[in-house]
């Protein structure tokens, strides 16, 4: 029996397939396509291609990442500009530099002396020798978080305009028009990503004009989750019309 995918496939045919590295989102828009990368040996961002041949897409750019840290596996375009986001990798180590300081905190209450790196490690679920990469994570801890804009005017020539800083381990999905870009970020003072709206109408220099969250995200303003970690946190929101449809992780 043919396994193949164009037997697999119903109602859909494929018209051609491009080798590229692991693609997360891609946007179509008018002639060219735009296409973020997840994490990949390159360090490629973002490709942008020409498909006004369907059967024979090329690429006629690509922009490649200078922090092997991050990756950029989101690309929305409106007209000629181009937003990209800038996010973390994840790592063996995951959150935990965030939670040694209140950790190491407990346990030296309750210990009365400093805690071991044993004693971190089995509180944290990690090797003792990981340790070590855990307190230079929260020395240095990641500061890349944020959204790049491009000017895509020339589709083979993308031009970064600014480079906008948000928090955390920086931005997931997000959505974009001509005036305002919808950005799901972490941000300093919150628990997980929340909303955060965007004036890009002079994109050089985006303005922050509004911020959603749920109730119990915003730890500096008091608020206590009623749930644990950071489970419930928005994904994404997007916009019809004038309304912003929002994806919120375990959370509706």
């Amino acid at each position: 029996m043919d396994r193949s995918p164009d037997h697999l496939a119903r109602n859909v045919v494929r018209l051609s397939h491009l080798d590229l590295p692991g693609a997360g989102q891609v946007t179509v828009a008018g002639d060219y396509a735009y296409v973020g990368h997840i994490p990949n040996k390159q360090w490629l961002g973002t490709s942008i291609l020409d498909v006004r041949d369907p059967k024979n897409p090329k690429v006629v750019s690509q922009i490649s990442l200078d922090d092997p840290d991050s990756h950029s596996h989101k690309a929305r375009v409106a007209g000629d500009i181009m937003i990209v986001n800038s996010e973390r990798n994840m790592t063996p180590i995951g959150r935990r530099a965030e939670e040694l300081p209140r950790l190491r905190a407990r346990l030296r209450e309750s210990l009365k002396r400093e805690p071991s790196h044993a004693e971190l490690a089995e509180k944290l679920g990690i090797k003792e020798s990981d340790i070590p990469m855990v307190e230079a994570a929260e020395r240095n801890p990641y500061a890349q978080g944020g959204f790049r804009v491009y000017d895509v005017s020339d589709r083979t020539k993308p031009k970064l305009i600014t480079f906008q800083k948000t928090g955390g381990i920086g931005v997931h999905r997000f959505d974009m028009d001509e005036n305002y870009a919808y950005i799901s970020t972490e941000m300093d003072g919150y628990l997980g990503n929340i909303l955060v709206i965007y004036d890009i109408r002079k994109p050089e220099k985006p303005q922050e004009v509004s911020r959603w969250w749920m109730p119990g995200q915003n730890l500096a303003g008091g608020e206590k989750p009623s749930w644990a970690g950071k489970r419930h946190r928005l994904h994404h929101a997007l916009r019809f019309g004038d309304k912003l449809w929002a994806g919120c992780w375990h959370a509706g």
